[in-house]
């Protein structure tokens, strides 16, 4: 089976991480605001595991805007008798938007530290429109 899921949002709160043996695991809650009705918001938990997770915790903010590309992870336990569960967004992608934060000069533009980057063209470069690649 495949989870795939792309989130965009504004940061409900400001990041929390915790070390999960040696690793680090970074809790972001995303306000996902409802397209049809103004007043409806949709809160989101996403995890961010290892480097990602520390470049989350380091640049994101409450309020920050941040696109969010995951899988839909199911968490269930026991608990006094009843079963319980929890669905949220393991992240395997983190990009940061504009929105409040945005003076944060140091700031990268999107955090993927399982994909390289890509080569932006020169800025000396000169030609038309055309010669865009996208």
């Amino acid at each position: 089976m495949y989870s795939k899921t792309v989130l965009v949002g504004n940061l409900a709160r400001d990041p929390e991480s915790r070390q999960a043996g040696e690793t680090t695991v970074t809790r972001l809650v995303v306000a996902i605001n409802d397209a049809y009705s103004k007043d409806k918001v949709s809160y989101v938990d996403v995890e961010a595991w290892g480097k990602l997770g520390e470049i989350c915790q380091k640049y994101l903010t409450k309020g920050r805007q941040a696109l969010v590309d995951g899988r839909l992870v199911q968490d269930v336990w026991v608990k006094d008798g009843q079963k319980q569960s929890k669905l949220y967004v393991k992240a395997d992608n983190v990009q940061f938007l504009g929105g409040k934060g945005d003076n944060q000069k140091d700031a990268p533009q999107s955090s993927a530290p399982s994909t390289p980057s890509t080569p932006s063209a020169p800025a000396s470069q000169s030609g038309s429109d055309e010669d865009i690649p996208f």
